[in-house]
């Protein structure tokens, strides 16, 4: 992948509060949401959409660790209002989503992100997963898979700059660098 820039845009002008990220020739667009962002966030179009998400925050079980949970939905903001309501996700502090500007990516590119998110993280081991289950991921054409394995990439790009140290791998550097093949 060639040079990239990352536009950040402090929502609110803080930092710490709602942050949209964005990248040139990208239809997607990441957000990231402080969980008392969530009303903020499901007053934006974006919140209607499908998309994938990451919830994050301190494992209350691990001193020192991120716990965290990558799933998918329809409508991104319904979702994230369920996990506030859920008793057992009191944890998050904060999720990622991602989802597309122009409203075409589906519930089934959404879930293949899911899936691959995943993959990548398990494989990093710096977040404490709690999904029960590992996603089932969804059958797309040929085509959708390319432009799925496109859309990866800027998931790859934006997710460590958003949501911080935790999606490092190991060595030190960012799953931005993991091979897409790695996912197969």
């Amino acid at each position: 992948m060639a040079g990239k820039t990352i536009k950040l845009f402090f929502v609110d002008g803080d930092p710490s509060g709602l942050r949209v990220a964005d990248v040139m020739n990208w239809a997607g667009i990441a957000l990231a949401i402080p969980r008392n962002h969530l009303p903020q966030f499901k007053a934006r179009k974006e919140a209607a959409r499908p998309g994938v998400y990451v919830l994050l925050g301190d494992d209350p079980d691990v001193v020192g660790e991120v716990r965290g949970y990558i799933g998918e939905a329809e409508a991104l903001g319904q979702r994230l209002a369920q996990h506030a309501r859920d008793s057992a996700k009191e944890w998050w502090t904060e999720a990622v989503v991602f989802t597309s500007k122009d409203g075409n990516l589906t519930k089934a590119h959404a879930k293949h992100l899911e899936l691959a998110l995943h993959k990548l993280a398990s494989e990093a081991a710096r977040v404490n997963l709690t999904n029960g289950t590992a996603p089932s991921g969804a059958a797309l054409p040929e085509s959708d898979l390319a432009d799925m394995e496109g859309f990866l990439e800027y998931v790859r790009l934006t997710l460590p700059p958003l949501s911080g140290r935790a999606w490092r791998l190991p060595d030190g550097t960012s799953l931005g660098a993991v091979e897409a093949a790695e996912l197969e």
